[in-house]
């Protein structure tokens, strides 16, 4: 990934940097958010903050708490405590039944809508988030203001989140849960800061292995010995390891990243369309600049706008040959930017190559024309104007011109030239600008039965021909044993008016096992 906004200095080396995100009231707050944005119900009401309040579940032995708030905490009540407790130790608790499908979704929704600060952002659980801001810290004023931007913003939006940052996924989950600061002070953290389930931990605080760092200060060997189960001794030693570094966790993005990105964070939102105009085209240079290095050129652009208002626009863009030409890609973007809903402002903008193939920079002569390049500039700017894509024509292993092209949709796909251009073989005559779905039958008048024409009558027109080129013979393919298939014999004809016409003759005189030869207009050109 590049990030080229004020990024560090070339050849410093980047430590990994990953930031846990931990909501401890997530169901609660969730299903609290979605009522109050829910048209009021009679005799529902929303629970107030004061009360206690739980999500129920069903268990194994009935209705049980899924999800308690902090009221309901102060009062004794626990998850996964059986309803029937719970209503005789606290008789006026609401509840409401639990949607974990809800909770999944709206985490999902805050993952994407994380991807204004980083592009490596994934869900931890049911109940947090993981971002990786490996170099991008200083594009948010550095990690303490970056983490502060976060929980303030979530606080608005009714989240009550706690972050923490340290160098492996390990050690920020577990300051995020159970305090202090990454460093020293992870040592002194409970063993359950370790990620690992109920009976191990209450394995090792049996054998007296209360903190993490009474764990470090065992060998190896020592740690694997006392314990009775293999599994249980992999786990945690595997766990140990995360956390201190000795072995690497991925963390699987929700959108995997681009190996080509832009990214700009502001401080203050942008509206205006001039504004996002001047950030685009400075985004999509610094991305071009990235192309070049690498040989590539982008197939497939996501242009990303994040909203003040947590909201996110996605404008997509197609090119149908490999570019890293920065004008080029500005112009196709930069009329999407408008008719959008952009609500308070732009807070944010991420310019992404999603798709990219090997282009190399060629440089053109004095008399030399860039057609294929003009050509595919222009058709990328049609393709990206219309609200459908476009039909283009793809090459068939056929000589019957009606059979020789098929119509395909493919997304950015260029004009292509015909069969025998496409094999690389020369053809006898030019093929016409229009193609008739079927040919329209037509009579010729010639000199002598097999001479050239000399006067057409098509559509109960009478045209004199001027000038005739041809014949280019078309044999049937004899593979589709087609017994009606006659051979053609093909001319480009154009009468007094300039007028040109693809006309054939199918049959031949002096076939005397075959009916009359007939003439068709097949096509027309200029």
């Amino acid at each position: 990934m590049a990030v080229r906004a004020s990024g560090p200095s070339p050849g410093r080396k980047i430590m990994p940097r990953l930031i846990s995100l931990w909501f401890p009231d997530f169901a609660i707050e969730r299903f609290l958010r979605t009522q109050r944005k829910a048209k009021p119900t009679p005799g529902k009401a929303i629970p107030k903050s004061a009360r206690a309040f739980a999500l129920l579940e069903h268990g194994a032995k009935g209705m049980r708490l899924a999800a308690v708030n902090r009221q309901a905490r102060s009062l004794g009540l626990v998850q996964g405590q059986p309803l029937a407790d719970a209503r005789a130790a606290v008789p006026d608790l609401l509840t409401a039944a639990h949607d974990p499908e809800a909770d999944k979704t709206s985490l999902l929704g805050l993952c994407h809508w994380m991807e204004r600060y980083s592009p490596w952002v994934s869900s931890d659980g049911v109940d947090g988030i993981l971002l990786n801001i490996s170099g991008i810290a200083h594009l948010f004023g550095g990690e303490e203001a970056m983490m502060k931007a976060i929980g303030e913003r979530l606080q608005g939006y009714g989240f009550t989140s706690r972050l923490a940052c340290a160098e492996t996924i390990g050690a920020a989950w577990a300051h995020a849960r159970y305090g202090g600061k990454p460093g020293p002070e992870t040592h002194i953290l409970p063993v359950e800061a370790l990620r690992i389930d109920a009976a191990s931990a209450q394995t090792l605080r049996r054998l007296g292995l209360k903190t993490i760092g009474a764990l470090t200060q065992l060998p190896r060997g020592v740690l694997a010995s006392r314990f009775r189960g293999e599994v249980i001794q992999e786990h945690v030693q595997r766990r140990l390891d995360q956390l201190l570094g000795f072995s690497d966790e991925p963390l699987t993005p929700v959108h995997p990243p681009a190996v080509f990105l832009a990214h700009r964070a502001l401080m203050h939102p942008v509206i205006s369309h001039e504004g996002l105009t001047t950030l685009l085209w400075r985004m999509t240079q610094d991305l071009c600049i990235d192309l070049v290095e690498k040989g590539q050129g982008a197939l497939r652009l996501v242009l990303r706008l994040f909203r003040s208002d947590g909201g996110r626009l996605d404008v997509p863009a197609g090119l149908s040959a490999p570019s890293h030409d920065a004008t080029h890609i500005f112009r196709l973007l930069e009329p999407k930017l408008h008719g959008h809903d952009v609500g308070l402002g732009i807070d944010a903008l991420t310019l992404e190559a999603r798709e990219t193939a090997r282009a190399e920079t060629r440089q053109y002569g004095f008399m030399e024309e860039a057609h294929d390049k003009g050509l595919a500039e222009l058709n990328d700017r049609i393709l990206n104007r219309q609200e459908r894509s476009l039909a283009s024509l793809a090459p068939v292993a056929s000589h019957i011109p009606e059979r020789a092209e098929r119509e395909t949709s493919l997304p950015g796909a260029l004009p292509v030239k015909s069969q025998a251009q496409a094999a690389g073989r020369p053809m006898a005559m030019p093929r016409p600008h229009l193609l008739f779905d079927r040919p329209e039958p037509a009579a010729v008048i010639a000199t002598v039965p097999d001479g050239l024409p000399a006067v057409l009558v098509w559509r109960r027109v009478k045209r004199k021909l001027v000038k005739v080129q041809g014949p280019e013979r078309i044999a049937p393919e004899w593979w589709r044993r087609e017994p009606k298939a006659r051979l053609r014999d093909y001319y480009m004809v154009e009468d007094e008016r300039g007028r040109r016409y693809w006309i054939y003759c199918e049959g031949f005189y002096g076939d005397e096992e075959g009916p009359p030869p007939k003439w068709f207009v097949h096509g027309l050109s200029g």
